[in-house]
């Protein structure tokens, strides 16, 4: 390998290219650089054309796909609102009858106990009155209005000129018709139904105030599942209910909207793309009760009907675009490379592959003689080991080990070679000075056309600085655990500290407000009220991360608690938050476990008040405890009947502060069931739940024998 190699380099056109002793004709051809130039850029440009086209078509299913699913949501949405509305109307033709036959002041006894069952029997109903043609309100359900005087002019003359029966009015604030507007920030809609003589003439009428919540919560429930924005109007523009609206109700000008500013007036049902009121494009919906001048219209954000689709076509647009681009470069490459002669291409890419490893000792192996002998090392291999080349030449490589025959590593070797594959092993060798040095070692076969092992290369790495780094590696992980025990101490500290900050929030938004006396506005208590509910909240989260984090920092060694008292001091402490203070307990003898008394009542409060926080509101409330043995724990089985956990959750609600359900619906920071897991898991327990969704939980659990 060492000795002069003959080089020669000349011809053009056709003529031979001598090196060494093989003569090699070029392969430079104008007709194939125009053929692999053409092919190339023709196959980059159908490529990109092909995956512009799928693109394309896969936006415009996203698009359509939204456009359907909107278009069935606003179906099953205008049927909800027609059913809700005609059971309203049901309801005040029969109050109406009652009122025509009682005579028109509604006085007849029997008719506030009538108007109170149907107001139980049409919940999103909060009020009914009665009221003469001049406009004295005659009864209210709600007592508030009765004797006083309403502006029943245009309602009167609005059932003159329509057909329908009832006339929805403009959204008002209040709770009750009639009552303080500003009580309680609630809204209501009204709407009235004519009390008519047998000639057909209005003698009265009854109104009504509906809760705009139901409709509300109905869309909801469709804008959390489907991030879609529902709206209710009438068919003027005036905005009734939507989920986004928080019960606060605006008149919109119908010029202002698209949806009444161009598409309802070419058809009362159908759908559209355009910029919304708030300025964002959407894919709208729109259908319009057969018997009531509403419309329901249902719109998703353009970006969020794109989503999916622009994640994939970042996934797929990237790949495409490289291999586009590596089309192009490769044949730009190639078309390069075909001008120049065959042996040339040869040399230079092994001249490439040579600067790549030049910094690696390099081997040559003759597999044709049964002891492998060394045919060329390079001059890294020289000064890795410091063995020239003249030392190593003709040898077999094991000369670099021979007072460290045993190593695993060469077992390995030894296999590779009888199998002929490749390996890669670190071995402790010894240089010419007798120094000892880690080399990480790979050989790799060289085969012939006919598949036959000719030589064996092998690639030599001097690896003695990266044991001895691995070596300080080691000891930066011990002081990195150290400080993670630091930053946990730091972290439980600060926990502790910043609760009297919160504290402090929530007494100075109290004082405030006791201060003012009465003399507070609405939109300053409600403002103190949400600071004092934050920071009530905050202080509950700092205390629970807190016991999160404290739950290590407690010897556990040693230590005996007690199941039965953990379980009844959890029962009595929670009974009281049940209805009638009721809590049923089914449970058998509890043993004693391995584990601090303190760890052990926390368990059970958290799986206790768990059960009774997310309890049906159709069951009595009932908790069972069972216990078997399981080795050296003992295996606890506390059940409920409560609403239950669907399946895709049973792992999730063990995380720190992963909530389920709304603040509004269940109370709780989201981090007592991650401390239960931790409780266990510092005794060298588990944790774990099952449940169908609807019968009620499971909680299983491993505690350690005393």
């Amino acid at each position: 390998m060492h000795g002069s190699q003959s080089k020669s380099y000349g011809g053009d056109g056709g003529e031979g290219v001598v090196l060494g002793s093989v003569p090699v004709r070029p392969l430079y051809s104008t007709t194939l650089i125009r053929f692999v130039a053409v092919f190339g850029v023709g196959v980059a440009l159908a490529v990109a054309a092909a995956t512009a086209a799928a693109l394309w078509t896969g936006r415009q299913e996203a698009i359509a796909a939204s456009a359907n699913m909107t278009a069935s949501l606003a179906r099953a949405l205008t049927d909800a609102v027609a059913r809700s509305v005609n059971s309203i109307d049901v309801t005040m033709i029969s109050v109406a009858d009652m009122v025509r036959e009682a005579g028109q002041s509604g006085s007849d006894s029997a008719l506030p106990g009538s108007v109170a069952q149907r107001l139980k029997q049409t919940p999103h109903l909060r009020q009914i009155l009665v009221v003469g043609v001049d406009g004295v309100v005659g009864f209210d359900s709600a007592g508030g209005a009765a004797g006083r005087r309403m502006d029943v002019e245009s309602t009167i003359e609005e059932l003159k000129r329509f057909p329908r029966s009832l006339v929805i009015g403009l959204p008002v604030e209040g709770r009750f018709i009639g009552g303080d507007a500003r009580a309680g920030g609630q809204s209501l809609i009204p709407v009235s139904s004519a009390v008519r003589n047998a000639d057909g003439s209005i003698v009265a009428l009854v109104v009504a105030a509906i809760n705009p919540e139901h409709f509300q919560g109905i869309f909801h429930e469709i804008e959390q599942d489907t991030r879609a924005r529902v709206q209710l109007w009438r068919f003027d523009g005036v905005l009734l209910a939507g989920a986004s609206t928080s019960g606060r109700f605006s008149t919109i000008p119908a010029s202002e909207l698209p949806l009444f500013r161009s598409y309802i007036k070419r058809a009362e049902m159908g759908g559209f793309i355009d910029v919304d009121d708030d300025g964002i494009l959407r894919i709208t919906s729109y259908r319009t009760t057969l018997a009531w001048p509403l419309v329901v219209s249902v719109g998703i954000a353009m970006d969020d009907a794109l989503s999916n689709w622009r994640a994939n076509a970042a996934q797929v647009g990237w790949p495409v675009g490289l291999v586009t681009l590596a089309v192009f470069g490769l044949t730009v490459i190639l078309v390069r490379t075909l001008a120049r002669r065959a042996r040339d291409e040869a040399m230079l890419r092994l001249s490439d592959r040579v600067l790549a490893i030049v910094s690696n000792g390099v081997t040559i192996a003759d597999a044709a003689s049964p002891d492998l002998p060394l045919l060329y090392v390079n001059q890294a291999f020289e000064q890795i080991t410091g063995y020239s080349a003249a030392e190593a030449l003709g040898r077999n490589a094991r000369f670099l080990h021979a007072n460290d025959a045993d190593q695993e590593g060469l077992d390995q070797i030894r296999e590779a070679l009888a199998e002929g594959r490749s390996v890669t092993v670190k071995l402790r060798n010894s240089r010419a000075d007798g120094v000892h040095f880690w080399n990480h070692v790979s050989l790799t076969p060289v085969r012939n056309a006919m598949g036959v092992i000719t030589h064996w290369v092998g690639v030599q790495r001097d690896i003695t600085q990266d044991e001895e780094s691995r070596a300080a590696l080691a000891d930066a992980y011990t002081a990195l655990a150290r400080y993670s025990a630091d930053m946990e101490r730091f972290s439980f500290v600060l926990a502790h500290h910043l609760q009297e900050p919160a504290r402090q929030m929530r007494l100075q938004a109290q004082l405030l407000m006791h201060g003012k006396g009465d003399g507070v506005n609405s939109a300053d208590r409600a403002t103190a009220e949400r600071i004092i509910d934050a920071s009530a909240r905050l202080v509950e989260l700092l205390r629970d991360v807190q016991v999160y984090l404290a739950v290590e920092r407690e010897p556990v060694l040693g230590a005996v608690g007690s199941s039965r008292h953990a379980l009844n001091s959890a029962i009595a402490t929670y009974s009281e938050q049940c209805p009638g203070g009721t809590l049923h307990l089914d449970a058998g003898d509890l043993p004693d476990v391995a584990m601090p008394q303190r760890r052990l009542d926390d368990l059970f409060e958290i799986l206790v008040e768990n059960a009774v926080e997310f309890r049906h509101d159709d069951r009595s409330p009932r908790i069972t405890v069972t216990v078997e043995p399981d080795g050296a724990f003992w295996r606890f089985r506390m059940s409920d009947n409560g609403i239950g956990i669907e399946s895709c959750y049973l792992e999730r609600i063990f995380i720190p502060l992963e909530r389920l359900h709304l603040r509004s619906n269940h109370k709780g920071t989201g981090i007592g069931l991650a401390v239960a897991r931790r409780i266990t898991d510092s005794v060298h327990g588990r944790i774990w739940a099952e449940s169908d969704g609807v019968t009620g939980s499971t909680f299983f659990f491993t505690l350690p024998k005393v």
